[in-house]
């Protein structure tokens, strides 16, 4: 798409634009011209002009000088970006192979493997254990076969019966 009018555009502070606006109104809204009049509002429209130009000047001069420090600054990041690489590089390469360091570690851990496995494994006994004691809780209960009484021929002597039974 092709724009009809190309227009520039540029940050600048508003206040001098504004007073700039305001006083191109007072001249129109005013239908008598006076010369000297017209003169001063010419050139302070010429200062405020001016000092629009040279502040985007300093602006412009300021930001050239930040500009100009990004490749500087690019440059450190990418190379700084490459050594991390290279580190990562060189400690995926060492992760590979295990060194003699580590294998009393990797030993220790296979140990802790196999214990962890035999626990594994009592405890799903236990589990058992328990789940076929609930279920014995489960089923009813069998009565308790009556107590015969017993014969008198075998009462004990009074002196006997006396003492308290401990149970």
């Amino acid at each position: 798409m092709v724009r009809e009018s190309e227009e520039e555009y540029e940050l600048i502070p508003l206040s001098p634009i504004r007073r700039l606006e305001k006083r191109i109104e007072k001249l129109e809204s005013t239908t008598g011209i006076d010369a000297r009049e017209f003169l001063r509002e010419i050139v302070d429209i010429i200062r405020m002009n001016q000092q629009l130009v040279d502040e985007l000047a300093k602006a412009n001069d300021a930001l050239r000088i930040e500009i100009s420090k990004l490749p500087g600054r690019l440059e450190e990041l990418i190379s700084n970006l490459n050594e991390l690489l290279s580190y990562i590089k060189a400690s995926a390469s060492e992760a590979t192979i295990p060194s003699e360091a580590f294998k009393p570690l990797i030993e220790k851990l296979d140990q802790l493997i196999e214990g962890n496995k035999k626990l594994i494994e009592s405890n799903s006994e236990v589990i058992s254990v328990l789940e076929e004691i609930k279920e014995k809780f489960k089923k009813p209960p069998t009565p308790l076969p009556t107590p015969k009484p017993i014969p008198p021929k075998l009462l004990l002597p009074k002196e006997v019966e006396k003492k308290p039974i401990k149970v």
